[in-house]
């Protein structure tokens, strides 16, 4: 397989890892500041073990980082992570639409 090949997967599992509504707005969110699994579960009104599946799923691509506090762990997006600035453009058009309307995201259905 070419290198132009193991790129293209790689690009494919990107949009198919944000192919997920929650994990879509979890990245924006996290690109903005840091979060904790509580916070998204209160975000979200979804299980804990189903968020921590969706983070689990996002460090597994080197997509975001985490640094504890005590007990407290805080995810944030990863600037150094090689597919940083896709994800900034797949997010973008939420971080857009959230800024004229000033409001956030309804969580409704999600």
């Amino acid at each position: 397989m070419s290198q132009h090949d193991d790129y293209s997967h790689e690009l494919a599992d990107i949009y198919r890892l944000f192919g997920d509504r929650t994990r879509l707005i979890m990245a924006q969110k996290m690109a903005e500041e840091e979060w904790t699994v509580s916070e998204f579960v209160q975000l979200f009104g979804i299980s804990q073990p189903l968020v921590s599946q969706h983070i689990k799923k996002l460090k597994t691509a080197k997509l975001i980082t985490e640094q504890r506090h005590g007990k407290r762990i805080l995810y944030k997006l990863n600037q150094e992570a090689e597919h940083y600035s896709l994800v900034l453009k797949i997010i973008d058009p939420l971080t857009q639409e959230e800024s004229e309307q000033g409001t956030d995201i309804e969580m409704v259905n999600v």
